[in-house]
């Protein structure tokens, strides 16, 4: 059986460690290739005398995963391949780090990894995860789950990431399709569900935070006496103002509420099976809006366009899946991976029409409002083999994967009963006038998008060679029904060879150079702003690189160059008033660099650090061809620093931790034709933590010198950035 022992990383957060020890049958231990290992699954051994399961205490970190370092994971390639051996940029944000920099939303795990441009839309109390991916809008398109694409859009509807539930989250850079399917050309983002764990975990949160910030949560875990049933609960209540503050209003503020629940649990028949069940429940409440009106000489005002008794974004979200692994032996692997997931959402809102020419500062008004459900069906099955064939070792993978996507559409607009939404004006602007819910149906659409792929990969070891060769073929049938003019219903197939090729060599001193090309391919749901269905991407990258992880040291540094094209991307449609219609251009070309470095400098001393290069450029779009797309900066450099005062050695600094980082971004092109500029900014972000038994308390602050700083402006609409925010949580652990 394994023994659990309990230690304090060099971080400042507890963490478990393993040590194995054979059983009382003789049996030695086994090590498996189960997904994530990092994330807390079981390793386990044993022999052909073996008659009882081996019990196994797991960890919520294992080795794999020390601080901010992660060593392995699964991603690239659907194998648990260290990640120095891959041949493609990835960045690993640990639940330590996110612990430790105090994560609220799903885009804060990710401002210190390069490559990623977050928050372009600026403070998103929606929910909406707005990020970019060497230059590509990857709002929806690079969102995935335990391996699995959780890629949907509608006019509001996406899928959302509780960030309490998530263990890691994996960012693999350019294309990825060849094993993933819908991967998009900027990339994929792998949120790793928190499952059960051997080793029960037991905590309880109590957060409060500026804006009235409310939260209370709860992880707890629990083990059936003989090691084969695990059971993990997670789930989280939040009840906050924002923001988003209304003027005139004697400092009304837009509310948000938000309730998670997730059960997990875990059945290990066998020593080489192992079954697990999850569901999760996510119900958003918003009344968030980010949409400030530009004064008559483009400036920025504190008005808002919405109204705070009408503005809503509210979505019920739900998912099951499970997980299923079975060795042969040591040469044969089969998983099968499947979920369902689904929202319902309804949202409304208001948006600015006209400037009257005799009075500027006086805005009008209309209403929209959307009723939409996603549903989505995504099975992954495949079978891996590991063998050799004289001196070159195989990893072998072959599998298939199914997925199913349906959006149902209703767009409401204007009023039957004549019912004129009130203008505002930006010298007094008057909010609360009852506003009713929007009634004249403009379209009704639903659209089916069913992809069925194949695919195989093999990773050849040779000496210090490591060669990774994907195929993949893709099938994908789209329906696309009008429900108020059948005859603009469409039907389409199409279908897809996409392919990666990456060698890399390792050095004995922990260097490995590489170099790979990879494609992508993506079919898009949702609708233009003319109710066209959109045609699906194409991408193709290559990418050389060194990655630099110290002998029996405590780091990863990569770097990376690359040189990505994508065909048929989506961008803001300049005709559409209310700036959420998109329309598709045509060919862009990004080129770059990309820095990262995660370490240990020294003992209790921590660092992350990044630094992005990126010249992005419209190659085929004849009225804007040479200019740079919007909200892209070309330059982008962040860094943390966080130190463990017990490292010292002095008793009454035991448990005392302090951290702090800086995030820069460049400048952005406010229009098409590149004429005017956001400019850039910079943040910094700091936290403070004591640790004393079972008992944590986190301070921490983002943007703690309150920067008034615009994200991005768009269709002469500019997006404030996310204010001071300073969150106190106090952890209790049993």
């Amino acid at each position: 059986m394994s023994i659990a022992l309990t230690t304090t990383t060099s971080s400042g957060f507890a963490q478990t460690k393993q040590t194995e020890v054979q059983n009382s049958t003789g049996a030695s231990d086994r090590k498996t290739d189960s997904p994530e290992k990092d994330s807390g699954k079981t390793d386990t051994k044993r022999t052909a005398d073996s008659t009882l399961p081996t019990v196994v205490i797991e960890a919520k970190n294992t080795g794999e995963a020390i601080g901010n370092v992660a060593k392995r994971s699964i991603t690239a390639t659907k194998t648990d391949t260290p990640i120095i051996e891959i041949p493609q940029s990835i960045s690993v944000v640990t639940r330590n780090e996110m612990d430790m920099r105090s994560v609220q939303n799903f885009t804060e795990a990710l401002r210190y990894v390069p490559g990623v441009t977050v928050d372009q839309f600026g403070f998103q109390g929606q929910g909406f995860e707005y990020l970019m991916m060497r230059g590509f809008n990857a709002l929806n398109t690079a969102n995935f789950r335990d391996g699995l694409s959780n890629s949907a859009v509608g006019f509001f509807s996406q899928f959302i990431t509780e960030t309490y539930g998530v263990e890691r989250v994996d960012v693999l850079r350019g294309p990825s399709s060849v094993v993933f399917g819908r991967g998009d050309a900027g990339g994929i983002v792998n949120r790793v569900t928190k499952r059960p764990s051997a080793t029960p975990i037991r905590e309880i949160e109590f957060q409060y935070g500026n804006f009235d910030r409310k939260r209370i949560a709860a992880d707890i875990g629990a083990v059936s006496k003989d090691g084969t049933i695990m059971f993990r609960l997670v789930t989280t209540a939040l009840d906050s103002d924002t923001q988003t503050r209304y003027p005139n209003t004697g400092g009304d503020r837009a509310h948000n509420e938000r309730f998670y629940i997730a059960p997990s649990i875990t059945w290990r028949p066998t020593v080489d099976t192992t079954i697990t069940l999850m569901g999760d429940v996510l119900n958003n409440r918003s009344g968030s809006s980010p949409f400030y009106i530009a004064s008559p000489s483009g400036g920025f005002t504190n008005v808002l366009q919405s109204d705070p008794k009408f503005t809503k974004y509210n979505t019920n979200q739900s998912s099951f899946s499970y997980q299923l692994e079975h060795h042969f032996n040591d040469i044969f692997t089969v998983r099968q991976n499947f979920r369902f997931a689904q929202q319902v959402g309804r949202f409304q809102d208001l948006f600015q029409t006209f400037n009257p020419l005799d009075r500027p500062t006086l805005i009008e008004r209309s209403a929209y409002a959307t009723n939409e459900r996603l549903n989505q069906i995504v099975l992954d099955t495949h079978a891996q083999a590991k063998f050799n064939t004289g001196p070159l070792n195989h990893t072998v993978l072959l599998g298939a994967d199914w997925n199913q996507t349906n959006l149902s559409l209703k767009y409401f607009q204007g009023y039957n009963n004549g019912f004129t939404v009130p203008n505002i004006d930006l010298l007094n602007p008057v909010y609360g006038t009852p506003i009713p819910r929007p009634d004249v149906l403009l379209q009704n659409a639903k659209q089916t998008i069913d992809q069925l792929g194949f695919y195989i990969q093999d990773q050849l070891r040779y000496d210090n060679w490591i060669l990774t060769l994907s195929g993949r073929y893709d099938r994908i049938n789209t329906s696309n029904a009008d429900r108020l003019d059948p005859i603009l219903s469409t039907k389409s197939n199409d279908s897809a060879f996409t392919g990666r090729g990456g060698l890399t060599y390792l050095f004995s001193n922990g260097i490995a150079p590489y170099f790979s090309y990879a494609q992508s391919f993506l079919p898009q749901t949702g609708f233009s702003s003319t109710g066209t269905p959109f045609d699906p991407t194409r991408g193709s990258q290559f990418e050389a690189g060194i990655k630099y992880q110290p002998v029996g040291g405590k780091g990863l540094y990569t770097v990376a160059f690359f040189d990505l094209t994508k065909n048929n991307t989506l961008t803001r449609d300049p005709t559409n008033l209310n700036g959420f219609g998109f329309v598709q251009t045509g060919e862009i070309r990004s080129r770059g660099v990309e820095l990262e470095a995660r370490t240990e400098l020294l003992h209790g001393l921590n660092a992350i650090g990044s630094f992005t290069y990126m010249d992005v450029d419209n190659l085929k779009d004849t009225e804007f061809k040479g200019k740079r797309p919007l909200q892209v900066p070309s330059t982008m450099t962040s860094g943390w620093l966080d130190y463990s005062f017990g490292a010292l050695g002095i008793d009454w600094l035991r448990g005392f931790g302090l951290g702090g980082g800086v995030r820069y971004v460049g400048k952005t092109f406010n229009e098409e034709t590149n004429t005017t500029t956001t400019p850039s900014f910079t943040l910094f972000d700091a936290s403070l933590r004591y640790e004393k038994g079972p008992v944590l308390f986190n301070i921490n602050a983002s943007n703690i010198f309150n920067n008034h700083y615009i994200a991005s402006t768009n269709f002469g609409r500019p997006y404030l950035g996310a204010e001071r925010t300073i969150i106190g949580t106090l952890t209790f652990r049993f």
